[in-house]
């Protein structure tokens, strides 16, 4: 292994979760290389190495950070350099190391279709096949806009070890209807790559004075106890170096339950090494939210068009 990986395991179970019982899902938090097709390489090489230690600790998920493949901080030119089809290299070496160690991989990368370019993420099956591709509705700020056309798709679900899984990316684990939709079409955990940093490179080319809030102080938990939702964070750490200037990562990494309280979460440390976050998502463990409330199925969803947001 290039560099060592630290792991963070936490779980209560002598066994893996038996099919519909739960998942134990594992979360990379890494730092790399950056917008070029040696970074590419490096980065992919790193994924077989962390699902192979993935499959030591019998996950059945293992999820990247946003844009994976290229690293996030890429410009134009290096996304249209760098972006694959839905059935590129990258995706195909993704399928191999999921199907040699039987574990599901969440995948996100920039994709070419045609003239258009997406920020997508490829959900990959035990079994090597792609079970979804999603590409980005809610894209973030001006440098994302300058890269991506917006998806036009709802998140999809998936079923991973007979539980239903849903998929959000980076900005959009910040915007409640899409948990609710989630929720509603039957998810029991929310997958959600990232690549949130710290302070960011504005339209103008400046520098935020402002850092981007924490998701995970407050945002996460509290869209897991509303939606009775497992929420699984997979954010970078360290820094991207790139001509335009640096990028920092806020290394908060987590996994929340439906009770909204972490049952793993990247440390102070863990900032400062790679690591894998493991932990086991039980369904059934969680007792409801309240004797009779049960918000998926109260909400009125006949007043939606009301509540739209005045224009």
């Amino acid at each position: 292994m290039t560099q060592p990986v630290r792991i963070v395991f936490r779980s209560a179970l002598r066994d893996t979760p038996a099919v519909g019982e739960g998942l134990r899902v594992a979360l990379y938090q890494g730092q790399g290389p950056v917008g070029s097709r040696e970074a590419v390489q490096r980065n992919m090489d790193r994924l077989a190495e962390v699902s192979a230690l993935a499959a030591a600790y019998d996950c059945q998920v293992v999820v990247f950070p946003e844009k994976y493949t290229t690293g996030y901080a890429i410009d134009p030119g290096q996304c249209r350099e760098l972006a694959e089809h839905r059935e590129g290299p990258s995706i195909d070496r993704a399928r191999l190391a999921a199907k040699e160690n039987s574990l599901a991989l969440v995948l996100p990368y920039p994709e070419r279709d045609g003239g258009d370019f997406y920020d997508s993420i490829s959900v990959i099956s035990a079994d090597g096949q792609v079970a979804a591709n999603y590409r980005k509705t809610h894209l973030y700020g001006a440098a994302e806009r300058r890269n991506y056309s917006f998806g036009q798709e709802l998140p999809p679900l998936v079923t991973i070890n007979g539980i239903t899984v849903g998929v959000l990316n980076c900005y959009e684990c910040e915007f409640p209807p899409l948990y609710q939709y989630l929720a509603e079409h039957g998810a029991q955990i929310v997958l959600g790559p990232t690549a949130a940093d710290g302070h960011f490179r504005l339209a103008d080319g400046t520098m935020s004075r402002v850092p981007y809030q924490d998701a995970t102080c407050h945002i996460i938990p509290a869209m897991a106890s509303i939606w009775r939702l497992f929420v699984a964070y997979a954010n970078r750490r360290g820094w991207e170096q790139v001509p335009a200037g640096a990028w920092q990562y806020q290394g908060n990494s987590g996994i929340w339950g439906p009770d909204g309280e972490p049952l793993v979460a990247a440390t102070a440390e863990d900032r400062h090494q790679d690591c894998l976050l493991i932990a086991d998502c039980l369904p059934a463990a969680i007792p409801p939210f309240s004797p009779e409330g049960h918000h998926p199925t109260d909400n009125r969803l006949a007043l939606q068009p009301l509540l739209r947001p005045a224009r």
